[in-house]
Order: structure tokens, then C-alpha cells, then sequence
């Protein structure tokens, strides 16, 4: 049966739970079945591996990540999509002729309910648990519009950075992650990311193979785990403490250094920003004063962070 089939046979069970697709929640379901596949197959999960996808909704992508991967944990916040999922891929066979795959464990949950909006803690024990083996633990997500933001800085503070990530966002925000320094669309969410991660768009993605169809276009974003971690930012304390730093210095985005850098320092506790600019403790100082964070590689960033760091408090 083809996705667009049992998507009316699912319409027909999510009306009987009275459930709707909701905008809020950003409840837009993917119904291309050769995009299902080819999600899967960038995520490059092999029979070893654990893939983390964050929102089941019908369990489309899940049937795919589950055919390649060894495990597959599947979060959905909404229970009415989560008892749906639950009786497609939990064991009841799949209503549609599919057998219900055996490797999908799923969670009930909201990705960000972790302690003070950070990731669900399932999300990065499940993924450490595969690296602690030796094998590769992945991210999958389809995401809500209204979280993706946060969602994706989420990902660069868990305890065990995934090897990969295939995320499916507004194009919009796919191209402020991936962008260059200097560029209109770099931001402090690019420079988070990119220190940890290569980024890369994909592809986009039509709204016409959604339903609901949103009304923005969507692309793949891809983050790979850079070979090697920047000093200082193995530890998740560490990630989290240079994502304060990145984020009070792109508060004021046309601001430049000399107003931005030390309110940086100060969320960092550091004090070594005494004084005018031409006493700070970095090479060309006055001239760095005149710049804007925009202008700044996340590598630049980094540097600055790490120099900071050192009359900072640990954690």
C-alpha cells in the first residue's frame, strides 16, 4: 500500500482519537515514500548502530531507519500519535500488510523536556550507550518549525555529540546553520554548530509532499562530528558554557566587539575584559574591538572563548 493509501487509513484512526494535525506542534506529515528511504539511507546507519528519531508521527521514516539500523528509539510528543506508532510498530503488525519491525523502542515525550529545555535525557543516553559499544549513534528528526532553533542548539550540548544528524527544517533556518562567516545568514546558531559539526544542505524539500502542507520550503540539513573537537569543548560543561558565551555575543548582532565581547566574558564569568579595548589580551586587540561577532569564523570564536576561559570558574 502506497504512504499517500495509508495515510487515509490513518486519517481515518487519528479521527477516531479526535486527534488533528496541529500548526502549533508543526504536525506536517511526510508522505513521499522515496524520501523516506533516502532520509534513511543519509543517515548511513548500519545493523550495529542506534538511530534516535525525534518525531515519529506516523511512523513512515521509522519503518525505514529500522530496516538499515540495529536499534531505532523513536520520540513523539503527542499521545494520540504516539498510541498510533505504538500499534503500527510495537507489535501488532501494521494494518497495511508490513510486519511490525522489532528493533523500534518508543518513547512518549517531548524532545525538550529535558531540565531546563534541554533534550529529553533518553535522546543522549541512547546515543552514548551505542558509542560505548564502539558503534555509531545517529539523529533523525523531521522537525517541528517552533522548536527546530533551540532543538538544534540542543544537539550540540549532549554529553556524546551524535556522528550524524539528518534533520528535515524550514530552509530558512538550513541555511543560517550552513552559512560562511561574513554572510547575511551566519548567526550564533551557526557558530555553535559548525565548532562541532560540518554542516551541509542537502537538498530541499517541496511543501507539496507534506500534509498538511506547510507554507515555507523545507531542506535536509546534514551535521556531520568533526574528527577532532576543538580544546576545551569534549567536555558537554564545556559546550554548554561556550554556548552562553556564543550567545551574548550575537545578542546585539550589529554591535560590535567592544560592546558585545565583554558581556560574553561576563556569562562566562571571565574578567580578563578590564579595561578599554586596546588592553585586552589578544593580538591586534584595538582592531578586533571594531569588529562584529558576524565576522568572526566559529574557529575565531572559539579562540576567543578559550582565552577567556582561563579566569573563568570550571564546572
Amino acid at each position: 500500500m502506497s504512504e499517500r493509501a495509508a495515510f487515509e487509513r490513518y486519517r481515518a484512526a487519528m479521527a477516531a482519537l479526535g486527534f488533528r494535525p496541529s500548526s502549533q506542534r508543526g504536525q506536517n506529515f511526510l508522505l513521499d515514500p522515496t524520501l523516506h528511504a533516502w532520509l534513511a539511507d543519509q543517515a548511513g546507519a548500519t545493523a550495529d548502530d542506534t538511530v534516535v528519531e525525534i518525531g515519529v508521527g506516523l511512523g513512515f521514516l521509522t519503518r525505514e531507519l529500522a530496516t538499515r539500523a540495529g536499534r531505532v528509539v523513536g520520540i513523539e510528543v503527542d499521545e494520540r500519535l504516539f498510541t498510533l506508532a505504538s500499534r503500527e510498530l510495537g507489535g501488532g503488525g501494521g494494518g497495511d500488510g508490513d510486519a511490525a519491525p522489532g528493533n523500534v523502542e518508543l518513547v512518549l515525550g517531548d524532545a525538550m523536556g529535558g531540565p531546563d529545555r534541554s533534550l529529553l535525557p533518553v535522546i543522549g543516553e541512547s546515543i552514548a550507550s551505542a558509542q560505548a559499544a564502539g558503534h555509531q549513534g545517529l539523529l533523525v528528526a523531521n522537525l517541528p518549525y517552533s522548536i527546530s532553533g533551540p532543538l538544534l542548539a540542543g544537539i550540540a550540548t549532549l554529553p556524546d555529540l551524535p556522528q550524524r544528524a539528518i534533520l528535515l527544517v524550514q530552509k530558512e533556518l538550513a541555511l543560517r546553520v550552513a552559512a560562511a562567516a561574513g554572510t547575511p545568514d551566519y548567526g550564533g546558531l551557526s557558530a555553535l554548530l559548525q565548532v562541532v559539526f560540518e554542516a551541509t544542505v542537502l537538498r530541499d524539500v517541496s511543501p507539496q509532499v507534506f500534509r498538511p502542507r506547510p507554507k515555507v520550503t523545507s531542506a535536509v540539513l546534514q551535521l556531520d562530528r568533526r574528527a577532532v573537537i576543538p580544546d576545551g569543548l569534549v567536555p558537554a560543561a564545556a559546550r554548554r558554557r561556550f554556548a552562553a558565551f556564543v550567545r551574548a555575543l550575537f545578542q546585539q548582532r550589529r554591535k560590535v566587539l567592544r560592546t558585545t565581547l565583554p558581556r560574553a566574558a561576563a556569562a562566562i564569568g571571565s574578567t580578563g575584559l578590564a579595561g578599554s579595548a586596546s588592553t585586552w589580551p589578544f593580538a591586534h586587540a584595538e582592531e578586533l574591538g571594531g569588529q562584529r561577532a558576524e565576522q568572526l569564523a566559529p574557529t575565531a570564536i572559539h579562540g576567543l572563548f578559550r582565552a577567556l576561559s582561563v579566569d573563568s570558574p570550571s564546572e
